[in-house]
């Protein structure tokens, strides 16, 4: 395994093809390749494979495989809520490559990422949803660890 470490994300070369992982659950990995092929393999079959090896490193965008999709509307609707907030906080827009300027409070030009997240916690309980810089400051550090 090259001294590497699997988590969601990771891409890995198992069977002859590139897959990447989409989830770990108890002895299992589940596993998807470009072609949108999903395979559930045991992770110790999967490190004993002669061809296995991790070959890139996690790529944080990936989501949670089914894991969403099994939810309520309105608990996907509030995650896609969160979403949106939490990179408004980190670049200034919530949705990335916007064109337009990013609004003065979330700039990162302008403004410290605590300065940012304090706006974003008075704007969200101004908004009848209370939260505190804390609150989005833990929301970020999960959006960066786990995905959406």
């Amino acid at each position: 395994m090259n001294g590497a470490m699997m988590e969601p994300g990771t891409q890995v070369r198992f069977a002859q093809r590139t897959w990447t992982v989409v989830m770990l659950e108890g002895p299992h990995a589940r596993l998807i390749d470009a072609d949108d092929s999903v395979a559930t393999v045991l992770v110790n079959y999967l490190f004993a494979a002669p061809d296995f090896e991790v070959v890139g490193a996690p790529q944080r965008s990936v989501a949670p495989f089914g894991r969403l999709e099994e939810l309520p509307e309105q608990v996907r609707e509030r995650a896609y809520a969160w979403e949106r907030h939490v990179c408004e906080v980190e670049t200034g827009f919530p949705v990335p490559g916007q064109a337009q300027e990013p609004r003065a409070e979330f700039d990162p030009a302008r403004r410290s990422m605590a300065e940012r997240e304090a706006a974003k916690a008075a704007e969200l309980t101004a908004a009848g949803q209370p939260a505190s810089a804390v609150t989005v400051r833990r929301m970020r550090a999960r959006y960066r660890e786990q995905g959406l």
